[in-house]
């Protein structure tokens, strides 16, 4: 690993917290006026406002706190988490439109 990847990823990461922000809250707000999710779908989209930006800060931490104990390369994979949680966001989304379409 190198430091100016590093500081690279964790610039990118912070950039990429803000992206997923406003898509999580316009994806939220499409599927709440479309939609009547029940009580536990508001619980767990109204999380996911704060826990995918906030998965973006942790891989970041989590990447500068392996570079600092000399990891190796597949520490970079750390970057991709809140990718897949983000994408989990979307199937249960999806899950909640095709649920109110019946």
């Amino acid at each position: 690993m190198t430091l100016g990847w590093v500081i690279a990823g964790s610039i990118g990461q912070v950039l990429l917290a803000y992206m997923l922000f406003l898509l999580v809250v316009f994806g939220f707000s499409a599927v709440d006026t479309s939609h009547r999710p029940a009580s536990i779908d508001d619980s767990v989209l109204t999380s996911a406002i704060y826990s995918v930006p906030a998965s973006c800060i942790l891989s970041a931490v989590v990447v500068m706190g392996l570079y600092r104990m000399d990891a190796g390369k597949l520490a970079y994979l750390w970057y991709t988490v809140p990718i897949f949680l983000f994408c989990g966001y979307l199937l249960y989304i999806k899950l909640i439109i095709q649920r109110g379409n019946r």
